[in-house]
This record gives C-alpha cells, structure tokens and sequence, in this order.
C-alpha cells in the first residue's frame, strides 16, 4: 500500500506492516463496495482490496527473485518466507473480516456478505459436522489446483483473490456462528469465538498455506516463462521449485482434509 512506504524496510514490507495492510485494505474495500455496490459488495470489495495491496505485493515478488538470482539464497528459503509474509496479508484480513462478522447486526452482514454465507441457515457450532475425507480432500484439490490455474494469467492478482476470498469466508463465517451460538444460550462472545477458533483453526491454516504456495506456483512459473528461455537452466529452478510448491500444497490440503473429517469434530465435541 503506497502510504505505508516508510514503514518498509530497505523498500520491501515486513510480517507486521503486511498483517497492518491486509486489515486496512480489507475494510477499505469491504466500506468502498458496501457504499458504491451494496447488492454485489461481497464480491467488490475482494477486487478492490486486492489492488489496493499491488504495491506491496510486487515490491514482495521482486525481494523474493533478487534474493535467489541476484544474492544466491536457497529457493526454498526464499519461498518459505514468501509464504510466511503472504499469510500475514491473510491474517490482517481474516481480522478485518472478522471483525464485521461480530460488529455488524446480522441482517446486513447476511445482505452485505451473502456469497460468503450461502443461503439457508447453518448449523448452531456444536453441530457442525465437517463431512468425509474423500469429498474434503476432492474440494480442497479443486480449490488447490484453482488458484495455481487462475494465477498463470492474473499472477499476484490471483494469489490475492485467494488471500481475499478465503479470508472473507472464514473470517465472516466463524464470527457469525460464534454470535448465533452466543446468541442461542451458548457461552459469552468472547469465549464463543476462542472455541470456534481452537476447533476450525488448525485445518483453516493448513488449507489457507496451502491455497497460497500453490498461488505463487503458478506466479512463478508464469513470470519464469514470460523471462527467461524455456530450455535455460534459470527457468528449469523455476519449475522446480513451482512444483514443489504444488506437492506441498496439495500434501497440506490431504493433512487438512485428514485432521477437518477425523479430529474437528472431536474439538467441537470438547469445547462445546
């Protein structure tokens, strides 16, 4: 984001200042598309907070080539701590996000952020029941492999919508089942949200990693063919690593669906 370049180090945002952005563009964009678009202000508000943060996320991009090409360090060093900052951008968000999910009065967070909620109404939290492995596993290869694919031609602005999205569902979707279990004789607000947190969080992070590596797999791997020679030993590295990203993803995304279909339900049981 360009007003918070003077707190970038050497140029490049750091963990805090990306977590700080993530939040400012989310609410940015959730109160421009509410304002401008209130009938499609879910879906608006996801484009606009993803140009807001091009700056940064570019600036990131470039640390991430130099430091491997230009300064020797291990591709997978570099990768990791890409991951590491793009997930900052998510938890600023999935804060953001969040925070309207426990804020808003329930019927405008259902007309403000109803593609994230779906129809219907959903199950009070000590029913949740998470589904099987197979048809977890299927969606989170589904949704892995969709934003390796939609970051080939839209690079960052695909990782990004990734970002965005994922946050927006998880960060809404939480919030309102901790305010309706509150709500419907559960326990306080505060520790309603702790419970919902400690039951869906060890999956959401495992998929939200994962939803990211396999992002910048495709950011890559694009940028990789666009530069360099096809048959050149630099773009060989590139798909290299573009695939081990991939691998990775989709292993976190098998651990997760594991971990949703056979232990979430047991968190739910415990903490409810």
């Amino acid at each position: 984001m360009v007003v918070l370049r003077r707190f970038y180090t050497a140029g490049v945002p750091g963990p805090a200042v990306l977590m700080f952005e993530g939040a400012v563009v989310t609410f940015i964009g959730v109160l421009s598309a509410w304002w401008l678009f209130p009938d499609e202000a879910s879906l608006i508000c996801l484009f606009l907070a993803s140009i807001s943060a091009s700056d940064s996320v570019e600036r990131v991009l470039a640390w991430n080539r130099k430091a491997i090409i230009e300064q020797g360090l291990r591709p997978a060093r570099a990768n990791a701590r890409l991951i590491g900052l793009f997930t900052a951008v998510f938890l600023g968000s999935f804060a953001a996000f969040g925070t309207f999910g426990l804020t808003l009065p329930m019927t405008n967070l259902q007309h403000l952020f109803g593609h994230q909620l779906g129809p219907g109404i959903r199950p009070l939290f000590p029913d949740m029941d998470f589904g099987s492995f197979p048809e977890l596993f299927l969606h989170n290869l589904y949704v892995t492999f969709f934003f390796f694919v939609i970051a080939l031609p839209f690079r960052q602005g695909g990782v990004m919508l990734a970002i965005t999205w994922n946050a927006s569902v998880w960060g809404v979707t939480f919030a309102g089942m901790a305010r309706r279990w509150s709500l419907s004789g559960g326990p306080s607000l505060p520790f309603a949200v702790a419970r919902v947190m400690t039951a869906c969080m060890p999956h959401m992070a495992m998929e939200g990693v994962a939803y990211v590596a396999a992002g910048l797999a495709g950011v890559f791997l694009s940028r990789g063919i666009e530069r360099y020679d096809v048959v050149s030993p630099i773009t060989a590295s590139i798909i290299r690593s573009s695939a081990g990203m991939l691998v990775g993803a989709v292993v976190l995304v098998s651990f997760a669906a594991l971990w949703e279909s056979a232990v979430a339900r047991m968190l739910v049981v415990a903490v409810s």
